[in-house]
């Protein structure tokens, strides 16, 4: 089989744009991009107070491995941990879809659209 050396091309730099693309839970702000790992202060000075905001707190349990006193083997520890949850609704108008952003411990988890906004 002949290698198509223009097709090679092309997969190539379709690999590229997919990688300089932006993340499918980012959004954009006031010309900000907004992504998961921003902490909520910086998102409420780029984007300003969303028009829903809902919170709650959630309990769950962590599996923590370490090195541990047991010869041979690692210890697994499990503990409680509490995280606050947040939900922020952006509502850009009725041309734009709105934005769902959730927030554990004050960082941006995900983004999704919702339907459009009025």
């Amino acid at each position: 089989m002949k290698l198509d050396v223009t097709a090679a091309r092309a997969a190539v730099c379709a690999a590229a744009l997919l990688c300089l693309a932006p993340s499918a839970w980012a959004l954009k702000c006031n010309s900000n991009v907004i992504d998961v790992g921003l902490h909520k202060m910086e998102v409420l000075k780029k984007c300003g107070a969303p028009s829903v905001k809902d919170s709650r707190t959630e309990r769950r349990v962590v599996r923590l491995r370490n090195g541990g006193v047991l010869v041979g083997g690692a210890v697994e520890v499990e503990r409680d941990q509490q995280v606050t949850i947040e939900e922020w609704v952006y509502n850009f108008g009725p041309r734009k879809f709105m934005q769902l952003m959730v927030f554990e411990n004050g960082v941006v988890v995900d983004v999704r659209d919702l339907g459009y906004g009025s």
